[in-house]
């Protein structure tokens, strides 16, 4: 009789066993399942992704090089920028001291004038007075 009630109790045991593993072997299927079907779908969206991520490093590789490009322009432009100042610092100078110059060679022409004309003017009234033709 004491093998009979062993022999219950270990059956009942089984089954509460078998009541409890049930449930959760059915939710270990439906997360199988689950875990399937997203990995199905990460295989599917994984090759999009890793090709818009090589295009977008592509993109940005050509828009570094576009950058270097537009920089070295930009390192051109500002030489020759600092070429055509320094020009026009050259060319101001030269007016400068060519005014100076210029100035000095009109003034000494105009001094000249009047020296001319004080002496024209100086014979011109000594031969209306009578004087000498030779300027004495």
């Amino acid at each position: 009789m004491f093998i009979e009630i062993a022999v219950g109790i270990v059956a009942l045991a089984a089954v509460v066993l078998v009541a409890f593993l049930v449930p959760v072997l059915m939710q270990l299927r439906k997360t199988a399942e689950e875990s399937e079907r997203l990995l199905r779908r990460m295989n599917e969206d994984l090759p999009v992704l890793f090709r818009e991520a090589t295009q977008a490093a592509q993109n940005m590789n050509q828009v570094a090089g576009q950058m270097q490009e537009a920089a070295a322009h930009a390192r051109v432009l500002g030489n020759a920028i600092g070429e055509v100042g320094e020009t026009i610092n050259q060319v101001h100078g030269l007016v400068r001291g060519g005014a100076g110059t210029l100035l000095t060679n009109v003034g000494s022409l105009l001094a000249g004038f009047r020296a001319a004309y004080g002496v024209f003017t100086k014979k011109s009234e000594s031969h209306q007075q009578g004087g000498s033709s030779n300027g004495g």
